[in-house]
């Protein structure tokens, strides 16, 4: 009895020790189950994925948009600018004078009427500048220097520009080299205000005139809408007392306008192998001005260069004679050669020949240091007669035959020196150099 009680308790013991082992082991049996799908995150990802898809779309849109153009742009070639010259021959046909009716006003009418009259010929002189001035620009040479301190300190120099040709790859610019010279930075202001950086091309020694270049491409759109190229005139038509307009910056500050008249056109400056004619007028203006003369059709016939105003008219705009430019801006234009003898002179006329003595041609005032045609053998006052066995009668005649030259190209050129016994002929043999 008492050995199946401890056997049955023996059992049970066992049994409930097999019970608690299984429960302490219990643990092995259970399934580790993943994290539940989230929806939402995923649908967030697929999102972002197609935005980031879609932003890259559009920023490879722009950037082709923008940088293909500008590619082509610097990719093809430049086209060559053509400036047609005028004959000074050319007689220009007067305009004639409209038939005026005089009306006698009544005593109440007429101040009114004239001051009326008054103001409505500055709004047509308004009015004719206003094409004219969307080819004008603001040239800003800025230099840059470092002081004891190593502070940067910038100095800016202005002058105005005039937009003469666009060769489908740069607008090509007109101003004062003056403005330029020695900087580190071009920049150039379009009418509208838009400001771009520029590129120094080539300039005139002689006339103080230079050319830089604005990349196309570099102008936004609307800028490029309401840019003109300006029209250049023919100035050998200009006859004294005409209405004149000064745009640019004839009173040294930009956008400035002034009205006025021709007083003078016979006045000559003498430069190297050339001369021009200086357009002079009534307009009061700036020492430092400069800028562009227009006509009543709103075309250029003179280019600001107070450089050759005297002391007692500083103030007075004048010109030089578009149409004796037209050669230069065309080479500058296309970063051509410029070529030189190396004198200074004047034209002896027939009246002056049959007056003196001297043979017609060109009277040699000053052969210049270091020239071709001093290391020649040509010297002052000798007459310059013929070039290549072609006469040459007048300084522009001259300078005509040198830009049809490239640098190297040797000349014959023939003077008269006077002598003992009168003029006596010789030959020299002169080659050109590239001006610089």
């Amino acid at each position: 009895m008492d050995e199946r009680k401890e056997n049955k308790n023996g059992e049970q013991l066992h049994n409930s020790q097999k019970e608690t082992d299984n429960e302490d082991y219990s643990f092995l049996r259970e399934t580790i189950k993943g994290k539940p799908m989230d929806k939402r995150k995923i649908c967030f990802k697929v999102l972002g994925l197609i935005g980031g898809a879609i932003l890259f779309g559009i920023v490879a849109a722009v950037v082709f948009v923008r940088v293909v153009p500008m590619v082509e742009n610097y990719s093809k070639k430049p086209e060559q600018v053509d400036i047609p010259t005028d004959d000074p021959e050319e007689t220009v046909t007067p305009t004639p004078e409209p038939t005026v009716t005089e009306v006698t006003p009544t005593p109440e009418e007429e101040p009114a009427d004239t001051l009326e009259a008054y103001r409505d010929v500055y709004i047509a002189m308004q009015d004719i500048a206003e094409e004219p001035s969307h080819a004008m620009t603001t040239v800003t040479g800025v230099a840059s220097d470092e002081d004891w301190f190593n502070e940067v300190n910038e100095s800016k120099s202005q002058a105005a520009g005039v937009i003469v040709a666009n060769n489908g790859q740069d607008l090509l610019i007109l101003t004062q080299y003056e403005a330029i010279q020695e900087v580190d930075r071009i920049l150039v202001a379009f009418w509208d205000g838009t400001e771009v950086d520029a590129q120094y091309q080539k300039y005139d020694p002689n006339t103080g005139l230079a050319i830089v270049r604005v990349p196309i491409g570099s102008l936004p759109a609307e800028t490029m809408d309401e840019v003109v190229v300006a029209e250049l005139g023919n100035s050998y038509g200009v006859t004294q007392g005409e209405p004149v307009i000064a745009i640019g910056s004839p009173m040294g500050y930009s956008k400035s306008i002034v009205y006025g008249q021709i007083t003078s056109i016979d006045n000559k400056i003498s430069t190297i192998d050339t001369e021009y004619n200086l357009i002079t007028t009534n307009v009061m203006g700036s020492a430092d001005g400069s800028g562009v003369l227009i006509d009543l059709d709103g075309k250029i016939v003179g280019i600001i260069a107070q450089k050759y105003a005297s002391e007692n008219n500083k103030n007075i705009i004048m010109g030089l004679s578009i149409s004796q430019l037209k050669n230069l801006i065309e080479t500058l234009s296309n970063n051509g050669e410029l070529v030189y003898m190396g004198i200074q002179g004047q034209d002896v006329t027939e009246t002056i020949s049959s007056q003196s003595g001297m043979p017609k041609g060109v009277y040699v005032n000053v052969a210049q240091p270091d020239s071709p045609a001093l290391q020649a053998g040509i010297q002052n006052a000798d007459i310059i007669t013929k070039i290549n066995g072609e006469d040459v009668e007048t300084l522009r005649s001259l300078h005509d035959k040198l830009c049809k030259c490239a640098a190297g190209t040797v000349l014959k050129v023939t003077v008269m020196r006077k002598g003992a016994e009168g003029y006596v002929e010789f030959e020299f043999q002169v080659t050109l150099q590239a001006l610089s």
